[in-house]
C-alpha cells in the first residue's frame, strides 16, 4: 500500500495575511509582491475569510469600483474551506469536490500555513503513482523455495557469506539483523 501524503507536504503557497480593513488596492500589491493568488483575511488571530485575485477582478475591477476605496471585508469569501495540515491528500480532494472549490486553506492548529490547489493535489497523486510504478518495476515479486529454510513463498535476493542467495522474508530479516 502506498504511503500517505499529508496535505502539509504539498503546500506550495504560504499564507499571506491581510486585514479586513485593508484596501483592495493594498491587497492587490501584496498579492503581486508575493506572487500568490490569494490571501488570508485575519483579525485578532482569527481567520475571517480569504480574498483572491478573482474576487478583486469580479467584485471590484469588473464593476468599475475604486480599489483604493473598497475594503477587503466587502469582497472576501467568508468562512473559507479549511483543512488541517495532518490530513491525507485524499481527504483534501474529497473536501474540494464536496465544497466545489479549487483551493483550500491549510491550517496548523487553526492557524493558516498556506494553500493547496486542485493542481497541487493532482501533481501529488501523479507523483505518488509514478513512484509506485517505479517500485513495482524495480522489485518484481519472485516466488520459490528459500535456500536457507526450504519454505516456499516470496523470495528476496540477499548476500550471505559472500554469495548471492534467494531467501524468504524471515530468513532475510535474520540475515540483515546480524
Amino acid at each position: 500500500m502506498a504511503p500517505k501524503i499529508l496535505v502539509e507536504q504539498i503546500v506550495k503557497r504560504k499564507a499571506v495575511v491581510v486585514k479586513p480593513t485593508d484596501s483592495v488596492h493594498k491587497v492587490a500589491k501584496v498579492l503581486s509582491k508575493n506572487k500568490v493568488g490569494s490571501a488570508v483575511v485575519m483579525d485578532k488571530g482569527e481567520v475571517l475569510g480569504v480574498v483572491t485575485e478573482r474576487d478583486i477582478l469580479d467584485k471590484v475591477v469588473a464593476k468599475g469600483k475604486d480599489p483604493k476605496e473598497v475594503k477587503v471585508e466587502e469582497i472576501m469569501t467568508k468562512n473559507p474551506v479549511k483543512i488541517e495540515y495532518d490530513y491525507d491528500v485524499q481527504d483534501a480532494i474529497e473536501l474540494m469536490t464536496e465544497k466545489g472549490v479549487r483551493r483550500i486553506l491549510v491550517t496548523k492548529f487553526g492557524k493558516p500555513i498556506g494553500f493547496v490547489t486542485a493542481t497541487d493535489l493532482l501533481a501529488a497523486l501523479a507523483s505518488q503513482n509514478n513512484e509506485e510504478e517505479e517500485k513495482e518495476e524495480e522489485e518484481p515479486q519472485v516466488y520459490g523455495i528459500c535456500e536457507l529454510c526450504g519454505q516456499y513463498g516470496p523470495l528476496y535476493k540477499v548476500y550471505y557469506e559472500g554469495h548471492e542467495i534467494w531467501v524468504c522474508e524471515n530468513c532475510k530479516d535474520l540475515i540483515e539483523g546480524k
